[in-house]
């Protein structure tokens, strides 16, 4: 039996997308998403006293016994977050680890309100750099909890499908040494090309080894541990230090190679990093790492599109399709996807080798073929990207298949995935 049984799911072992598990919606208001109170456990005299409290203030107060009975499109629909209300017991600390767990796997579906008589301040830290819940005393009066959500509303209305805001393509390597730095560098130059004056940047997020820098003969200018020791102290001055500037307008993030290290990088120093990216720019690719981290999800919810990189082998086919599995499993997903395959091998035709093996490990996926090149190694020794020291060869046709799938993306972000 599960330790969490209010959540009706196991937090570790429960598939991410149990919430969308089909049952008939629960209606509220037709402009508004109902507010959830979830029954965990408690006192049930003390649930019913805390809804007694709550109701006149939050008239559309739903009690419910599980996540899963949350309505995942009614909640897109109506501001692209539910708000579930959990009344904590303060003596038990195993149910609050869980319930961070819980809080980070639903982050950007589900926001979480905790409600408990004490927090310690690392506790209360911890929830709000989660980015997904928010803590209010068991004592507060209903205007507290009201203030909250309706600041948790504004913030998902800004972000919503359907609003306004920047294109966000994640590069994503299914393995290590895919060309996925290359691939996205070449990307941005083509993105760029096409529009002069489309506003495009790069965001290296690796960063212990980050070498995208190192490939255009550029400095890299983001003092990560600086934002990471003080998130508000990066302001739109310091912002303009961090950016790396290429010849071709082209603008790029990203950190001198050091041992920091990338789990220390909470999700409030991110947020801060990606507003002001966001507000600038009209592109924004992210080349990622092969590693996952806990803030690797939520560059996934935020992605418009999501172009995965591999080569074309056995081995290198099934890593392609794990990491798409993993991919489509994050919450808050909702992403067009597309394969890039890496230097491939072709015939004397121009058919790609296996490409039998492609169709039958990726079924129907959406495939951009790239061909070998020694371009792309001489391109890397020389600091100079394939588009500008061969702009007619193949290979750079390829890519712009790449490129022009990540420009006529919705950035409504509901793709087909």
């Amino acid at each position: 039996m599960s330790a969490f049984p209010a959540l009706g799911v196991d937090p570790i072992a429960c598939p991410r997308d149990a919430v969308a598990a089909k049952r008939p919606a629960i209606r509220g208001k037709a402009a508004r998403m109902p507010i959830y109170l979830l029954n965990s456990g408690i006192d049930l005299q003390k649930l019913e006293e805390m809804e007694r409290k709550l109701g006149p203030a939050i008239p559309d107060l739903v009690r419910i016994q599980g996540i899963q009975e949350i309505d995942r499109r009614e909640a897109e629909s109506a501001g692209g977050q539910a708000i579930v209300l959990v009344i904590v017991p303060s003596t038990d600390r195993d149910y609050f680890e869980r319930l961070v767990n819980i809080v980070a796997r639903y982050r950007g579906h589900i926001f979480f309100v905790l409600i408990s008589d004490e927090i310690s301040a690392s506790d209360y830290k911890r929830l709000v750099q989660s980015g997904g819940a928010d803590w209010v005393s068991e004592t507060a009066g209903p205007q507290e909890i009201v203030d909250i959500i309706a600041r948790q509303r504004g913030r998902s209305a800004e972000t919503a499908p359907g609003s306004t805001g920047p294109l966000v393509v994640t590069f994503m390597p299914s393995a290590g040494g895919v060309g996925n730095s290359t691939l996205a560098i070449e990307t941005a130059m083509q993105m760029k090309k096409a529009g002069k004056e489309r506003r495009v940047c790069l965001v290296d997020m690796d960063l212990q080894t980050s070498h995208v820098c190192d490939y255009l003969d550029i400095e890299p200018r983001l003092q990560i541990q600086e934002v990471v020791s003080n998130p508000e102290r990066l302001d739109s001055q310091l912002f303009e230090m961090f950016i790396s500037r290429h010849a071709s307008g082209v603008h790029i993030f990203a950190a001198p190679r050091s041992k920091f290290e990338p789990w220390d990088l909470d999700f409030v120093a991110l947020d801060k990093v990606f507003d002001l990216i966001a507000a600038s720019y009209d592109c924004i690719l992210i080349d990622l790492p092969v590693t996952w981290f806990p803030w690797t999800p939520h560059i996934v919810s935020a992605s418009t599109g999501i172009v995965v990189t591999g080569v074309n082998t056995i081995p290198g086919l099934r890593q392609i399709s794990e990491t798409l599995s993993a991919i489509r499993s994050s919450a808050g997903f909702r992403a067009e996807v597309g394969v890039a395959l890496n230097r491939c091998e072709h015939g004397i035709f121009g058919r790609v080798v296996r490409g039998q093996h492609v169709r039958s490990v990726l079924g129907d996926e959406r495939v951009f073929f790239v061909r070998n090149a020694k371009l792309a190694v001489e391109g890397i020794n020389t600091g100079a990207p394939m588009l500008t020291a061969n702009p007619g060869h193949k290979i750079i046709k390829q890519i712009g298949g790449i490129a022009a799938f990540c420009a006529s993306l919705n950035t409504s972000g509901s793709g087909r995935g």
